[in-house]
């Protein structure tokens, strides 16, 4: 019987389609003086821990910062994504520091050469990746919330215009959110890159409140798949047995069905419930 349900379990995970991975990549750009270095190099250090404890592993995480990013090393990482992801793969790309917008080109601000918004765009499309989540957390960084729309990517800028020009404080709070108890509203030990976004934005807003001082950046979210893309994970995902991987695919599949279906509520109507109820059940 053992034996028997080992050969049949085997079976299933060959019929299942191969594991969509998730893949990061983090880039702290150059910092002007020490405090502002250290300060990015402080963020990116938070982020990358929090991907490699969503992962796991950091065989998947790509990390540039300080001398080692440069606009070559960027655009090496992004091709070597675009060869090696797969459609059903996810791509989540951090970009912290400081950019800047002359009323019509976008650059992010590395060290050597910058690299501007137009080419990041054409990278990042090359990518099949076909979900992605990418958070440009410098600032005037709202200047590429057009040009780096894209179908299938949640698209998160520390400012709304390339006109917000000061440094941001948005880097901050999102690499808080990444490991934030307070920013997992549903408590399913997950941050999605909505709850995360919710959490950073709001939280840039009361600091500026609580300074008495007028707000220099409006953090924006462009793209209906926030809620659906796991930006980290509280807890570090550990190797499973197979039979525990079969029932984590399943269980993500599910957990996407959920949340792709709160989406369509009001679409929907009364058949929302009967349907939510449904998959609520199976998971």
């Amino acid at each position: 019987m053992i034996a028997r349900t080992i050969s049949l379990l085997a079976l299933l995970l060959l019929a299942l389609p191969a594991r969509a991975e998730l893949y990061y990549l983090i880039v702290g750009g150059l910092g002007g003086d020490p405090l502002y270095a250290e300060r990015f190099a402080s963020y990116v250090s938070t982020m990358s821990s929090a991907a490699r404890r969503t992962l796991g592993d950091e065989a998947r995480v790509k990390v540039l910062s300080g001398d080692s990013a440069t606009a070559d090393a960027v655009r090496e990482a992004l091709t070597e994504l675009a060869e090696t992801t797969e459609p059903a793969d996810r791509l989540a790309v951090f970009l912290i520091g400081h950019g800047s917008y002359d009323g019509s080109k976008y650059k992010f601000n590395l060290t050597g050469p910058d690299l501007d918004g137009d080419e990041l765009a054409v990278l990042l499309a090359d990518i099949p990746a076909q979900s992605q989540l990418v958070v440009n957390a410098t600032s005037a960084s709202g200047a590429v919330l057009e040009s780096w729309a894209a179908d299938g990517r949640t698209l998160i800028t520390a400012t709304r215009s390339g006109a917000e020009r000061n440094a941001t404080r948005f880097a901050e709070y999102w690499a808080r959110a990444l490991s934030s108890d307070d920013a997992d509203l549903n408590k399913n030990g997950s941050i999605s890159a909505q709850e995360a976004f919710d959490y950073a934005a709001r939280l840039v807003a009361e600091s500026f409140e609580e300074e008495g001082a007028l707000a220099t950046e409006h953090p924006e979210l462009r793209g209906d798949a926030a809620g659906a893309f796991e930006a980290s994970r509280l807890t570090e995902r550990v190797a499973a047995t197979p039979e525990v991987e079969l029932l984590n695919r399943e269980v993500a599949r599910l957990e996407e069905e959920i949340a792709s279906l709160r989406l369509r509520r009001e679409e929907l109507g009364d058949e929302y419930l009967t349907q939510l109820q449904s998959l609520l059940v199976e998971l």
